[in-house]
C-alpha cells in the first residue's frame, strides 16, 4: 500500500515523493525514489529508520552519489540524504578534525587547508561526501583516507555507536562499513603551511583533470584494479573499448576505466557496456573485473 503524506508527519526534515535520482548522482542517471528524505538531525534519522523497519520498507543512504548507478525504474522505499546542517558539522582539535559524514570532500579539504591542516590532498577532485569516501576508502593512487581515521560514529541497526579505528577494516577501495550508516568521523591530519596544502590540492586536481574525463557526468573509475596484473583501464583498452558507445553512454577516450554520460544515457546503456567489457576482458585475459561503482534500484 503506498505511503501517504500524512503518514510521514513525524519527519521534521524534507520529504519528496517520486524524486528523480538523476538529480542526485554524479552520473545524472536514475529513476525515481519512492521517498527521498533529508532528515533534520540524528533523532529524525532514527525515527525514519524505525518507521521503515516497522513497515518493512527498504532504506538507502546517499552521499554525493559519486559511485552510484541507479536503475531506470528507480528505488522503492526510502532514500535518505544527509545533506543537512546536522550532518555537515566540522570541528578542529589540534591536528584532528571531527567532521559530519554528509560534508563534501572538497569542502572538508578547503576548510582543513584554511586551518593549516593537510594530509588528504590526494582526495582533491573526488566529488562525493566524506561518508562515501570513508565507506569506499577513497584514495589515489597508493594512499587512502582509511589510513587517517581514528574513529567513526555510525548507526548499526537502530542504535547509534562509535567504532575505534581498530574495529574498522579498510581494504582497497572498500571497508567493513557497508552495512552501517555513517554519521561523523574523527580524522588525523598534518600541520602544514596553508599555502603548501592549497598548492598540492591544486596540483592533484590538475593531474586528475589531465588524465581523467571530468567534462561529462560519470562515476569516476567503474572497475577496481585487479591485483597482480595491469590496471583496469589498460585491460579495457587492450580489448578495444576506448571510445565505444552504447546509447548515450560511452567509454571515455581519455581514461578507459571511465564511462561517461554524453547527455541522455540510461542505466541500461551503462549496464550493457559494463557487461560487454567484463565478458571480453575475461575471454581475452581470464580476469574478472569487479565493479567499484555500486548498482541499486530496479533496472
Amino acid at each position: 500500500m503506498p505511503v501517504k503524506k500524512e503518514d510521514l508527519k513525524f519527519i521534521k526534515g524534507v520529504v519528496k515523493f517520486e524524486e528523480p535520482m538523476a538529480r542526485h548522482t554524479t552520473f545524472r542517471i536514475g529513476g525515481p525514489a519512492e521517498l527521498f528524505v533529508y532528515p533534520s538531525d540524528d533523532g529524525d534519522l532514527l525515527n525514519i529508520l524505525r518507521y521503515a523497519s516497522e513497515h518493512k520498507m527498504g532504506t538507502f543512504v546517499i552521499g554525493g552519489g559519486s559511485k552510484l548507478l541507479v536503475g531506470d525504474r528507480g528505488i522503492r522505499g526510502f532514500v535518505i540524504s544527509l545533506n543537512a546542517p546536522a550532518f555537515n558539522k566540522l570541528v578542529f582539535d589540534g591536528e584532528y578534525a571531527s567532521a559530519g559524514c554528509g560534508m563534501k570532500v572538497s569542502e572538508f579539504l578547503k576548510k582543513a587547508a584554511a586551518e593549516g591542516l593537510g594530509g588528504l590532498e590526494y582526495l582533491a577532485g573526488i566529488p562525493g561526501t566524506l561518508g562515501g569516501a570513508l565507506m569506499m576508502n577513497a584514495g589515489w593512487p597508493t594512499k587512502a583516507i582509511g589510513d587517517r581515521v581514528e574513529e567513526i560514529t555510525l548507526i548499526r541497526g537502530l542504535d547509534r555507536e562509535t567504532l575505534d579505528k581498530n574495529d574498522i577494516k579498510f581494504t582497497y577501495r572498500g571497508s567493513n562499513l557497508g552495512d552501517f550508516l555513517l554519521i561523523s568521523a574523527r580524522i588525523r591530519l598534518d600541520r602544514k603551511p596553508k599555502e603548501s596544502i592549497e598548492a598540492e590540492i591544486n596540483r592533484n586536481f590538475e593531474k586528475k583533470r589531465q588524465t581523467q574525463d571530468l567534462c561529462y557526468p560519470s562515476v569516476g573509475s567503474v572497475f577496481l584494479n585487479p591485483s597482480g596484473t595491469m590496471p583496469a583501464w589498460q585491460l579495457i583498452e587492450k580489448c578495444g573499448f576506448r571510445g565505444v558507445s552504447e546509447g548515450g553512454a560511452k567509454v571515455s577516450e581519455k581514461h578507459a576505466n571511465f564511462i561517461i554520460n554524453k547527455g541522455k544515457a540510461t542505466a541500461a546503456d551503462v549496464r550493457k557496456l559494463i557487461d560487454e567489457i567484463q565478458k571480453k576482458v575475461f575471454k581475452e585475459h581470464q580476469i574478472v573485473l569487479k565493479l567499484e561503482v555500486k548498482t541499486i534500484g530496479d533496472f
